[in-house]
């Protein structure tokens, strides 16, 4: 699960957010990566007024990850633990905690993602699902799903080969699509404000949001 960083602006919603997911912890094994927000937002001012190089700014940004990560934990504390490996996860799931982690490690020696502004905390938490294996990946924000890029139409399923030509800019990481297509978990992109339907997704129920599918 990418608990996205825009949500930082409805800390109300967040926290309300990370406590079911504390409920959920005994349920079900989760792995949480955080997004950027505010904190990768300083590192984009940062690349543009000092012109770094891409590769640079986007280990800037990784690490910006990180720190929203500990704030996360921090909201649902005793049921959660902070991980830097991806091996690490599967101790948390035995203990029934959740995963948090921090990506800054792994990202050093990854050799798959490029270190560009193309790729952020969505390729990363999808590239995370595929090595664990997930059943699910949920792309958690702070918007009730994806919309067509002309009509603005809200999408309740879409083709992962239409990504990019057919779906509002900006909403998802133009290079997403490269991993969901050689994976075989099912992707979600859902509003985190409302924690209810985040976990209706967890529980393999209905309920509003987008629906990437592969064919």
């Amino acid at each position: 699960m990418k608990i996205g960083g825009s949500l930082l602006k409805y800390p109300v919603e967040l926290s309300r957010l990370c406590n079911r997911l504390a409920d959920l912890s005994g349920e079900l094994d989760l792995l949480l990566v955080p997004g950027g927000g505010v904190f990768a937002d300083v590192i984009r001012d940062v690349y543009t007024r000092f012109k770094l190089p891409e590769n640079i700014a986007h280990q800037m940004a990784v690490l910006a990850m990180d720190q929203y990560g500990i704030l996360i934990q921090s909201l649902i504390q005793d049921t959660s633990q902070i991980i830097e490996n991806i091996e690490d996860s599967k101790k948390c799931f035995e203990e029934h905690k959740i995963a948090v982690l921090q990506v800054s490690n792994i990202m050093k020696s990854e050799k798959y993602l490029p270190k560009s502004w193309s790729v952020t905390s969505d390729s990363i938490a999808a590239l995370m699902a595929q090595l664990i294996v997930a059943k699910r990946l949920l792309l958690v924000k702070s918007i009730n799903g994806l919309t067509k890029r002309e009509s603005g139409k809200f999408l309740n399923r879409v083709s992962v080969n239409s990504l990019n030509s057919d779906v509002r800019a900006g909403s998802i990481d133009e290079y997403f699509p490269n991993i969901l297509k050689s994976s075989s978990f099912q992707c979600f992109v859902v509003n985190g404000k409302f924690h209810n339907r985040v976990e209706s997704i967890l529980r393999g129920d209905n309920t509003v949001c987008t629906e990437i599918v592969s064919d």
